[in-house]
């Protein structure tokens, strides 16, 4: 039995907030369904109301470019792997996106689902943290913008309202951005993340950002770090060791504390290395 709740096909992200706030927190939006409908089935959650909104198209529309780049809510993720353009607009987006799942879920998924999951070890979020992106949001108050950095609020938790509907991902101007995203994971091929992290490096600012998944419960925003040190090894140690503090992992049953204490600093230093010391970052 998937579960016993009551199902509305909407025709309007106004009618959608409606129903939710009627609701009155025990709705959930249907998109994708790769994550809300297994918890469902597994009994993790058991909402009364399933919002519908896949048959929006405003909601599967998406545009991209070097000044500003909008991701619809229903968009799924393979359409952006497989666009040209985003691939080379967002790589380490791309990347990340493509380490999700198997190429039949990613028919399905959508990068905003992935983050209103809001599992700590979110391929997306450490990508979408380094590049400041904002979600685009509606409720029965009207339209917000919530800073993807303020978005998640604890393990399966975000800062949602329960009359809210996330309808697009902005991501800013790359403005010269470097990035890079690296996964470890138990297995190869498709598998959650044990640790997971980005980077995005400007040159012209000498600033880096960095961004840590599946060692807390969030994803981890660090401060920008100033780079200004012509002693790489130096500075990667510096930054490895700003990095572990600002971390907390635990263990789990994919991996235990220690483990990601010791593959962290070398995610750390591949995205170090492809950002700073070779310059090949994209």
């Amino acid at each position: 039995m998937l579960g016993n709740f009551e199902y509305k096909r909407i025709r309007s992200i106004e009618e959608g907030c409606q129903y939710l706030a009627e609701a009155a927190g025990d709705g959930a939006v249907l998109a994708g369904g790769t994550d809300l409908l297994v918890e469902i089935r597994n009994g993790l959650k058991s909402p009364q109301l399933l919002v519908d909104c896949k048959g929006l198209d405003v909601l599967n529309v998406f545009s991209v470019d070097d000044s500003r780049s909008t991701i619809g809510a229903s968009v799924a993720l393979n359409q952006l792997i497989e666009h040209r353009v985003f691939r080379t607009t967002h790589p380490a987006l791309a990347d990340a996106l493509a380490s999700i799942g198997t190429y039949q879920l990613r028919n399905r998924a959508t990068l905003v689902g992935n983050i209103c999951n809001a599992s700590p070890a979110a391929d997306a979020a450490p990508v979408l943290l380094v590049l400041d992106a904002v979600v685009e949001v509606a409720g029965v108050e009207g339209p917000r913008t919530v800073p993807v950095r303020s978005f998640f609020a604890g393990v399966k938790k975000t800062t949602l309202k329960p009359d809210e509907i996330v309808t697009a991902i902005a991501l800013p101007a790359r403005s010269g951005l470097r990035t890079a995203f690296r996964k470890q994971q138990r297995i190869r091929g498709h598998d959650l993340a044990v640790v997971n992290a980005a980077g995005a490096y400007s040159p012209a600012k000498k600033v880096l950002k960095l961004a840590i998944g599946s060692c807390a419960p969030t994803p981890v925003l660090l401060d920008p770090i100033e780079v200004d040190s012509k002693d790489n090894e130096a500075f990667a140690d510096h930054v490895i060791e700003t990095v572990l503090r600002a971390v907390s992992p635990i263990s789990d049953v994919r991996a235990s504390a220690g483990y990601r204490n010791a593959v962290l600093p070398i995610l750390v230093k591949r995205i170090l290395h492809e950002l700073l010391f070779e310059g090949s970052g994209a």
